[in-house]
């Protein structure tokens, strides 16, 4: 169905009603239910049949049923570690090791791209381990949340072996198949890379501000609340996703082992179950394996063998009784409801919005562009939109990648600029979006109030995709990414440290 202008409705009243009402769960579904009435010509008897038949779709979805299921034992996982008192035995041991706030922030980076095999697993996982010692040194939650958010997506992206790579590599191929065009999709991802200026950018970015300190905007009055005051957590506790679980009375004979005897099964398990799934010990490469892995199922299989690990290991040595080993999983379990009900309704206005044919109607506005030059830089744009009103990266790829391939073939522009301005588009939107199943898994492992956090990430993602638009303006014309990538950066180092400054100098 093209419902013309009239599918931009459903994400601008879901986002614009996030910002302002700060009810995400409220604002999500009222973009839904209005979407429907679109869809279903004003009809608010048919439309209310279908919110019902949608809901239930994307909860029943195998895929989605899996990442939920994901979730809730994740959450249960995070609740006995709590009991164990692995997470405070952590966070002492790592003031010890871990001397600044500087060093607190690093380790958060660090623990993001050590993860980098899978988004919602680093999301989940990166936050939960690294959250005592970001506390320990008053480095508030916002700044965690993004520091785990911007080295998950943004790296899936420019790492061939991620969970991600077979996706985008696929949609690549189908694209030269059709066109008859003899390439390679590994080498053409390969050479998209260093056209993926956001991904690039977004990361050193963080590094930049991990490294220095220097930050502006919304997330600067964070920093100095939580390094004044103490208040790493802005806004009111109860609307915090898993903050429950920190409310849990933690043993008092809890070993940083506690901690890290799960969290290690828990990523051995999950890259152990990538590789099986994928093919691995049925004669596939690591790569092939890595690329056709079903990772939902091997995030399951992990978090079950991490939950029997950590039974084994707290239980007969009586640091946590029986009672207390339930108490936390169920209390964990409960804590992620929320972020359950987001993560369906986020995944529910997908639905409509594509039912609306938004994606194709974004995409087709555009037009024909004549001059070669300006395909990526456009393409970049383009994507970037319908990731942010979608929420989505991987619905980006599939939408914009039969638009961006064949306009280079046509227009003779480079094609890994245009793949690599199609995923830098998509993680952008999908980055910042606050109906993007990332953000909300963000959030979730940093028990940061959604909405801080994307309030305090946006300036940030704005400003390295400004910077990015431009640098696909000069690769464009270069048909070369290099020079355009030092651009980039350099001129990204500079207008940080001049933000940075103007932020400092404001509150001094």
């Amino acid at each position: 169905m093209e419902s013309g202008i009239l599918s931009l409705l459903p994400p601008l009243i879901a986002i614009t009603l996030c910002i302002v009402t700060r009810q995400v769960i409220l604002s999500l579904f009222l973009g839904v239910a209005s979407g429907l009435l679109i869809y279903t010509g004003g009809s608010p008897i048919v439309a209310f049949r279908e919110l019902t038949e949608v809901l239930v779709a994307q909860t029943v979805d195998d895929w989605n049923a899996r990442v939920i299921l994901f979730t809730v034992l994740l959450g249960g996982i995070t609740g006995i570690v709590q009991v164990s008192g692995g997470f405070q035995a952590f966070g002492a041991w790592a003031g010890r090791v871990v001397r600044s706030a500087r060093g607190a922030r690093l380790t958060a980076w660090f623990a993001g791209l050590i993860l980098f095999f899978d988004d919602y697993f680093d999301c989940l996982t990166s936050g939960s381990v690294v959250r005592p010692i970001t506390d320990e040194f008053r480095v508030s939650r916002e700044k965690l949340a993004y520091l785990v958010d911007v080295t998950a997506a943004p790296i899936c992206t420019v790492i061939p072996l991620s969970t991600w790579a077979a996706y985008m590599m696929g949609l690549v191929a189908s694209e030269f198949s059709k066109a008859g065009v003899d390439a390679s999709p590994f080498a053409t991802f390969l050479a998209s890379i260093p056209f993926n200026f956001y991904a690039l950018a977004a990361v050193l970015l963080a590094l930049f501000i991990a490294v220095t300190g220097r930050d502006f905007g919304p997330m600067a009055r964070a920093e100095h609340r939580a390094r004044t005051t103490g208040a790493v957590l802005g806004g009111d506790p109860a609307e915090v996703t898993g903050q429950d679980i920190l409310m849990l009375k933690p043993s008092a004979q809890g070993k940083v082992s506690d901690l890290f005897v799960p969290i290690v099964t828990l990523v051995v398990a999950m890259l152990i179950g990538l590789l099986y799934t994928g093919g691995l010990f049925e004669g596939a490469t690591v790569m092939e394996a890595i690329g056709d892995a079903d990772a939902a199922t091997a995030m399951i299989w992990a978090t079950i063998l991490a939950a029997i690990v950590a039974f084994i290991w707290y239980v007969p040595r009586r640091v946590v009784t029986l009672a207390d080993f339930m108490r936390g999983f169920v209390q964990g379990f409960k804590a992620m409801i929320p972020a359950l009900a987001i993560l369906v309704l986020a995944w529910s206005i997908g639905d409509v919005t594509d039912r609306l044919g938004l994606g194709e109607y974004v995409a087709n506005t555009v037009g024909q562009v004549i001059v070669p030059w300006l395909v990526p830089m456009l393409v970049f744009v383009v994507s970037s939109l319908i990731a942010f009103s979608t929420g989505t990266s991987w619905g980006t790829f599939a939408i914009m990648m039969p638009v961006a391939m064949p306009l280079a073939f046509a227009t003779g522009a480079a094609v890994p600029a245009a793949v690599g301005a199609v995923f830098a588009g998509g993680v952008f939107g999908d980055h910042c979006s606050p109906i993007s199943d990332t953000t909300i898994l963000s959030s979730t492992g940093s028990s940061c109030n959604h909405i801080d956090h994307v309030y305090t990430q946006l300036p940030y993602a704005l400003l390295a995709a400004g910077i990015a638009a431009v640098g696909f303006i000069v690769g464009g014309l270069l048909k070369s990414p290099w020079l355009a990538l030092v651009l980039t950066l350099a001129a990204l180092a500079l207008v940080t440290t001049w933000l940075s400054k103007a932020a400092a100098a404001k509150s001094g």
